[in-house]
This record gives structure tokens, sequence and C-alpha cells, in this order.
């Protein structure tokens, strides 16, 4: 196992109290704080009254244009009725 010096990779990270050390802190914390928060809203299971308001509002959706189309339907048979009078 490689000592710590050895390693390439390694990030000296000073433990100093100044300003930028601590913008750079916080700003780290920040990313991983929004990063777990993502990761666990996505693996929240969703609430029973957040999938019937979704099924609902497609239902309302589809209800919506099929009476459209019955609307333009009956408008269609009726210009076409009056033009063969």
């Amino acid at each position: 196992m490689p000592t710590q010096g050895e390693r390439q990779d390694f990030l000296w990270r000073p433990n100093d109290n100044s300003s930028t050390t601590r913008l750079r802190y916080d700003l780290e914390a920040e990313h991983w704080y929004r990063s777990f928060k993502s990761a666990e809203m996505k693996h929240q299971s969703v609430s029973f009254n957040q999938s019937i308001s979704v099924i609902t509002l497609l239902m309302n959706l589809v209800l919506s244009f099929m009476i459209l189309i019955v609307l333009l339907l009956i408008d269609v048979f009726k210009w076409v009725r009056s033009w063969n009078k």
C-alpha cells in the first residue's frame, strides 16, 4: 500500500482559518448537500395523493381531447350537410 507521500492524486487541504479556505469548504459542503438531497429525492416513494392527482390530470387531459374531437366532428358534419343542400 503506498504511503501518503507516494500518492500522486493526494490533494492537500489546508487547515487554516482564511476566508478562501472557508469559502472553498462551504462550496464543497453545499455541493455534497445538494447531491445527497437529490439522491434522496430520487429514492423517495410516491405518495397515494400524488399518484391519484397525476392519474386524474391525465384522465382530464384525455377527456378534454375527446370532447374537442367530438365537437370538431359535429362541425364538420354540419358543414358537409349544409354544403349538400
